[in-house]
């Protein structure tokens, strides 16, 4: 073979070779940044208003990447897990994503929506676990409530009245700086947790019973309308009437 076509011959490869280099380099980049995005995979999501998501969670589950299609939040967003004892709990750009079993239940703002796992014959749904000892997160609903009143809210309609929700369901009915009525509280839903009760029970929606004793002591049972960091809204159900509150420290 003449010299000069080794010569060709020699070039040729190592052009391949380069290139070949140079395509597994972006190959191995680009695999990289997406196992970083979500190394345990997608997971899309379908919720009761119709939005649509992604969630990939990281490799040690310590954050999850929310992706939206038709949601209620714009964006690629990163939450962090945070420690719960009602499902697996994460938060971040005003989201709170909260899973237990298939289910999440997915808070925006003021609103809050069910979501579930969108069907998919080759990757089983993610499994958040039980919330408690309950399965998904319909069902398990009024523990997260439990969890998320935790604090004192003042009422929107009289500054000088707080309720204190406190832990092992205790609670306290403040005015004017003092403590005027305590007892005990319960989140509760249809056929979950619930006390026997004049009225009947809507599917999907958390119920309050506060059992009080002191200069007020009553029953009072109440219908859970809204629930942020910083607000709350009840239906008085024994006498009619809306109370509102914000939190305060």
């Amino acid at each position: 073979m003449p010299l000069m076509n080794k010569l060709y011959i020699v070039a040729a490869l190592v052009v391949i070779a380069a290139i070949g280099g140079y395509w597994y380099m972006n190959y191995q980049a680009s695999t990289d940044s997406m196992m970083s995005a979500g190394d345990l995979g997608t997971y899309p999501y379908q919720c009761d208003t119709g939005g649509r998501f992604s969630m990939s969670p990281s490799a040690d589950t310590s954050s999850i990447t929310l992706i939206p299609k038709d949601a209620s939040f714009a964006g690629t967003v990163v939450l962090s897990r945070i420690s719960s004892t009602a499902g697996a709990r994460y938060e971040g750009s005003g989201i709170v994503f909260i899973g237990a079993g298939e289910g999440v239940q997915l808070t925006v703002g003021n609103t809050t929506e069910i979501c579930n796992p969108v069907p998919n014959s080759e990757t089983p749904p993610w499994n958040w676990g039980d919330a408690g000892e309950g399965g998904g997160v319909k069902q398990d609903a009024s523990l997260i409530v439990s969890e998320s009143i935790l604090g004192k809210w003042q009422s929107v309609d009289d500054e000088k009245f707080v309720r204190e929700f406190k832990a092992e369901n205790k609670v306290d009915d403040i005015y004017e700086g003092k403590v005027v009525t305590s007892g005990m509280w319960v989140a509760y839903q249809k056929g979950v947790n619930a006390p026997e009760v004049p009225f009947p029970l809507e599917e999907s929606t958390v119920y309050l019973q506060l059992t009080l004793t002191g200069s007020q002591a009553d029953t009072l049972n109440f219908k859970l309308v809204k629930l942020s960091p910083d607000e709350l809204e009840l239906v008085y159900l024994d006498r009619g009437g809306v109370l509102r509150f914000k939190s305060v420290q």
